[in-house]
């Protein structure tokens, strides 16, 4: 593996980290940081695409978006009445 491939990958992590921390945080800012996890993520997936393949690509794709689109625990924990 390269050092560009290695590099793109610590940042594909370093940016799943932060959509993890994102929801912890407010619904306003969450809106906030949401949107900019998205425009920060697109070249970010491009790049790891670019340097570790297509494969890669659609793994990291896929798991950006479940990071993305769960709900916080305290909303899926509520029972119905």
């Amino acid at each position: 593996m390269t050092h560009s491939a290695i590099l793109a990958l610590a940042v594909v992590a370093g940016w799943l980290i932060l959509a993890r921390l994102a929801r912890s945080l407010r619904l306003r800012q969450r809106h906030r940081a949401l949107w900019a996890l998205v425009a920060t993520g697109v070249p970010i997936l491009g790049w790891l695409t670019y340097t570790c393949g297509p494969w890669a690509g659609i793994g990291f794709l896929s798991l950006g978006v479940l990071v993305l689109l769960r709900l916080p625990m305290r909303v899926r924990t509520r029972t119905a009445p």
